[in-house]
């Protein structure tokens, strides 16, 4: 069966102890401008009738709309009249898909009024909605902003544990000498890049919305804060990680280089031994008259033996000089 291709993904009215009641569509539209209590409303701003939601029944001025469906976005914290937006990032878990490849999750509150909305799903969202259904939730609006970041977070930092290791087993193989692909590394420090791009200001924005004493409340604001600090530390691993990387990337090329410059310095060694020899065998190999040895039986052996003789010589030198 069918998607039903339309914005909205789901809708709740927080009872303010853990749990939530699942609104639909009708139920939304009746509630959002009359009813008093918390209320979410997650959308999808891939599809043409998000407008519908944000203008009509959400009623947000043409600023907040554009800002929230803007088509690149990075974190940030932006006060509008009667509410903040602000744009989180995670990593994307979907089958099939890369962890550097974040998502984005577009974020509008008021005291009682929470809109998300995402272009794919998150887990992290996700992850809030079995909560609600459990009656383990959030009690408000804010504390379930602060749910989903924290929620978020976890998933930085289980992405952020699988990378060290990765990283602790390449440089492990590196020093028991083992062979390390350079595709092995290369996919250990793509999603540092993208990571350390996006979760620092990411640190920045919930620490600003931890600072906000207008709307959110305490409880709310300190869980924002521990994740801040969280997800900061985050950050430090990975900048210290890319340092791990470049420091291994540089090793490889080392011992790369170090293997090359012995190869080369071997063909040069060969190269001055026979040097000497293609010299004695050109001068020997001339199509002219007066060659010694001609016509002699013994003329063959008498240049293999003088070729020996000079190799043993030039190697002898070689060896005197502390080439080799």
């Amino acid at each position: 069966m069918s998607q039903p291709q339309t914005s909205f993904v789901a809708a709740y009215r927080l009872d303010g102890q853990g749990g939530g009641e699942a609104l639909d569509n009708q139920a939304l539209q009746e509630r959002w401008q009359h009813d008093d209590g918390q209320l979410w409303m997650h959308l999808d701003f891939s599809f043409d009738d998000v407008n519908t939601y944000l203008h009509d029944i959400a009623a947000l001025h043409e600023d907040v709309i554009e800002a929230l469906v803007e088509e690149d976005t990075r974190p940030r914290v932006a006060r509008f009249s009667g509410g903040l937006v602000t744009t989180l990032r995670g990593v994307n878990l979907n089958p099939g898909s890369a962890p550097e490849d974040m998502l984005s999750l577009r974020v509008w509150i008021t005291p009682n009024r929470l809109i998300t909305l995402r272009r794919r799903p998150l887990q992290s969202v996700l992850r809030v909605r079995e909560y609600l259904h459990a009656g383990e939730g959030a009690r408000n609006v804010a504390e379930l902003l602060a749910g989903m970041a924290d929620a978020i977070i976890d998933r930085v930092g289980d992405l952020s544990h699988r990378i060290d290791t990765q990283l602790g087993e390449l440089e492990e193989n590196q020093l028991n000498d083992i062979d390390i692909d350079g595709d092995d590394l290369t996919r250990v420090r793509r999603p540092l890049i993208t990571l350390r791009r996006f979760m620092e200001p990411q640190s920045h924005c919930l620490s600003k919305l931890a600072e906000d004493t207008s709307g959110l409340d305490e409880t709310a604001r300190l869980w924002l804060r521990e994740s801040a600090n969280l997800l900061y530390r985050y950050v430090e691993d990975f900048n210290a990680m890319q340092e791990r990387a470049l420091i291994l990337q540089e090793q490889i090329w080392n011992e790369h280089n170090e293997r090359l410059n012995e190869r080369m310095y071997l063909m040069a060694i060969m190269t001055a031994i026979f040097l000497p020899l293609t010299f004695l065998t050109g001068l020997l190999g001339i199509n002219v008259g007066g060659i010694p040895g001609a016509e002699s039986p013994l003329g063959f052996v008498s240049v293999v033996f003088l070729s020996l003789l000079v190799g043993a010589g030039v190697m002898a030198v070689l060896k005197r000089w502390h080439w080799w």
